[in-house]
């Protein structure tokens, strides 16, 4: 899934929302993008949540997710 995040994501933000979600599902992984079109911070995940789910990870920790750009979600490969 990918999901555009709302406000500027320093690191500090980015290693936040990273524990977030892993705290919800250790075998996530996690990786940001830059979103220039809407000067925004993408985080894409795999993960075994549902887009709910970890939206409600994010948002749990005080950041905002401004919208699903991409709800398919592939399973981690092991």
């Amino acid at each position: 899934m990918r999901l555009r995040l709302q406000g500027a994501m320093d690191a500090e933000a980015r290693r936040r929302i990273t524990e977030a979600v892993l705290r919800a599902d250790l075998g996530s992984r996690i990786n940001f993008e830059r979103d220039a079109e809407h000067d925004a911070q993408i985080v894409r995940v795999e993960n075994w949540l549902t887009v709910a789910q970890t939206v409600e990870a994010i948002t749990r920790n005080g950041y905002a997710v401004a919208a699903i750009v991409d709800a398919s979600n592939e399973v981690p490969a092991t």
